[in-house]
């Protein structure tokens, strides 16, 4: 899994500020700028690097997203960290949240997601994004439809279960963001998958600058 590295520079021009200012003023209160109204409009990389954190905080939201890491790996979830370990990824087979070729949430679907959504008790401890990937059985553009109507059924479903504040931010690729080689049965399966996206948010942060992270 490819890492994101952070770009201050990106987070300057993504608020309109000089690099100085901004990763002097996010230190101070990583709450300016949390808007989902300017991540929506983002792709999915540059939305990996936001909010940033600085040297002062990373280790202890790197230890903290470390940990969190390897407690949804001991409840079997598929994990990754990111962003020099500052962001988690995980990963569920759609075949785990859906039945074959349908778009709605099969009834497994809610128990699998629940430890996910017990996380997002407070909406800003995490900013969330997460992307739905098909395999390359049909034409893509069957494959993006599919991709857009299961996002749809995810987006609705967690919409109910979140507070208003959480910032979520979809994506859908169909079958042009491939694991692997889509020529077997396991390659398929491994490539039908929707990722969660754990991005530190400015609680998160600011409870790293105060030492109260726990």
């Amino acid at each position: 899994m490819k890492k994101f590295l952070l770009a201050s520079l990106f987070a300057a021009f993504a608020f309109g500020v000089p690099a100085e200012c901004e990763a002097k003023d996010i230190s101070k209160d990583p709450y300016r700028g949390y808007d989902e109204t300017v991540y929506m409009d983002m792709e999915l990389e540059d939305n990996l690097k936001a909010p940033t954190v600085s040297k002062n905080e990373h280790n202890a939201v790197k230890s903290y997203m470390t940990r969190l890491g390897k407690d949804l790996a001991k409840k079997n979830y598929i994990v990754d960290l990111m962003r020099d370990d500052e962001v988690v990824l995980v990963t569920i087979p759609s075949d785990d949240i859906f039945l074959p070729n349908d778009t709605l949430l099969s009834p497994a679907a809610p128990a699998k997601l629940a430890p996910i959504i017990s996380l997002l008790s407070d909406p800003y401890m995490f900013k969330v994004g997460y992307a739905v990937h098909t395999d390359n059985t049909g034409s893509p553009t069957y494959n993006m439809r599919l991709s857009h109507q299961r996002n749809n059924s995810i987006y609705d479903w967690l919409l109910e279960k979140i507070s208003e504040d959480q910032i979520v931010i979809p994506y859908e690729y169909g079958d042009t963001d491939p694991l692997g080689p889509n020529d077997s049965r396991e390659g398929r399966k491994e490539n039908r998958r929707v990722e969660i996206f754990l991005i530190p948010g400015p609680k998160l942060i600011s409870s790293a600058q105060k030492g109260m992270l726990k």
